[in-house]
């Protein structure tokens, strides 16, 4: 079957603003659900209006070859990256939480809570990883927070990024080499 995403950029490439309109209807939620993950509901928006101008400036690079959303999520995914890049910010863990559907359940018995030592020394890794993460190439940084954090398979990461499933590993590989030097470096 044929996937209508297709035709509508087909059609944004001539201009038609009716079939950007459509595009936006089917893809605007997910789109928004993975801006969120990057950069918090707070931006989110922000972000997903500038993918939809990208994608209305720029559909003529849009070359056919894999399937329209994988292409909208590459582009979300760098508009992200750039944002987070550009305010160099680093995420703490507070900052996750609230951003977050996972909640400590009610029923969870204190006793398997960390206490407050524990909670400082897991943060305290969890800012100097994603710290460490920033700083590596892109194309390493995209494939590392798909796969790691996000928790897509290989080949849904490699879908969305447009690339072979072999680069996608060798990008894994290499920002895992990278990220274990980075963090070994500092105290």
């Amino acid at each position: 079957m044929a996937d209508p995403g297709v035709d509508l950029i087909r059609r944004i490439q001539h201009g038609d603003e009716a079939a950007l309109a459509d595009l936006m209807a089917q893809h605007s939620g997910l789109l928004r659900i993975h801006l969120i993950r990057y950069v918090g509901p707070a931006d989110a928006e922000d972000m997903l209006q500038e993918v939809w101008l990208r994608v209305w400036d720029r559909a003529h690079q849009w070359d056919g070859r894999g399937r329209p959303l994988a292409w909208l999520l590459a582009i979300a995914t760098n508009i992200a990256l750039n944002h987070l890049r550009g305010r160099r910010r680093t995420v703490a863990l507070d900052d996750l939480v609230a951003e977050e559907p996972w909640e400590t359940p009610a029923s969870m018995s204190e006793a398997f809570l960390p206490g407050p030592e524990e909670q400082a020394v897991w943060r305290g890794e969890l800012d100097r990883t994603l710290a460490a993460m920033a700083d590596l190439p892109e194309d390493k940084e995209a494939a590392l927070r798909l796969v790691r954090i996000e928790g897509y398979t290989i080949r849904e990461a490699a879908e969305l990024l447009g690339v072979p499933i072999g680069t996608l590993k060798s990008r894994l590989h290499h920002a895992h080499r990278i990220l274990v030097e980075r963090l070994e470096e500092e105290p």
